[in-house]
């Protein structure tokens, strides 16, 4: 079931940033040892950045984050001749446990209001970073849709298909390859893209559906920072303030330097203490 709860702070919005870097993978293992923020005192938070809480703050989990290389799956050597083209999934996918049609936001996807991600086009140019050069938007997308052709088995292939699309704001192809990843990753690998299916429901501003799989995603990976962060941000779109500061503080204790979640759990902070000035006569 799809949810519509939560609506945009009325007045001055109280944090205006750009989307935050996106987050490394958390460490393996046992948390590392952290000492909660606890509360900021007026001087800090007269030094906080305002914060928007209604800003979508994009997240993705790199394949790397599992011992992936991408450039084994992507060609990114090979001089590309002909046109560009899209890398397109299969939209007739039948539904099955894994492919999630039982939430609103999957089996109504042709209808979601999704405005995209363009944020996240520099994450696609740079997927083979660590053996090649940059390249551009259109030729990446090119040379997954070249190898995706092939191979629409490859739920590495189809979490990155979806990340193209992400970038075009065209939520029902996005999803479409979503399913498709669904469809075919090992449970443990189910993250991936479940994080990519966080983030577009968020967008979308369905909130229950955004919930149910940020939280199946940090059940399958709880040492990954970006699955609690992303979770964490749900929360906060909704207004839901105390859930949010819980699993910000959740993914400080996997990466205690990690500063968009500890701006964000900050401005949180700093919001509800100005919120409880204004009431005490």
């Amino acid at each position: 079931m799809t949810g519509s709860r939560g609506s945009p702070l009325s007045g001055t919005p109280f944090w205006r940033s750009a989307a935050p870097t996106i987050p490394s993978p958390g460490p393996s293992g046992r948390w590392r040892d952290y000492a909660s923020l606890g509360w900021p005192g007026p001087e800090e938070c007269q030094r906080t950045r305002r914060v928007e809480p209604t800003t979508v703050a994009s997240t993705w989990l790199a394949v790397s984050a599992k011992n992936i290389d991408i450039t084994e799956h992507i060609d990114f050597a090979t001089p590309l001749q002909e046109p560009a083209v899209e890398p397109v999934c299969s939209a007739n996918l039948p539904a099955s446990m894994h492919t999630l049609d039982h939430l609103g936001g999957v089996a109504n996807r042709a209808g979601i209001h999704y405005t995209g991600e363009s944020q996240l086009r520099e994450v696609l140019q740079n997927l083979g970073k660590d053996k090649f050069s940059p390249q551009s938007f259109e030729q990446v997308g090119t040379r997954i849709a070249k190898v995706l052709e092939k191979n629409q088995t490859s739920w590495v292939l189809s979490s990155m298909a979806a990340l193209y699309w992400r970038v075009k704001g065209q939520g029902k192809r996005a999803i479409d390859c979503l399913r498709q990843a669904l469809n075919h990753a090992p449970h443990h690998m189910k993250d991936v893209p479940l994080i990519s299916l966080a983030n577009i429901f968020q967008n979308a501003r369905l909130w229950d559906d955004a919930l149910t799989v940020a939280r199946m995603a940090v059940e399958i990976a709880p040492q990954f920072v970006v699955n609690h962060f992303t979770l964490a941000n749900v929360y906060i779109a909704m207004e839901e303030f105390e859930k949010a500061m819980l699993w910000y503080e959740n993914t400080l204790k996997l990466q205690p330097e990690f500063a968009p979640a500890k701006d964000r759990l900050r401005a949180i902070q700093c919001f509800l203490l100005t919120k409880k000035e204004r009431r005490t006569p």
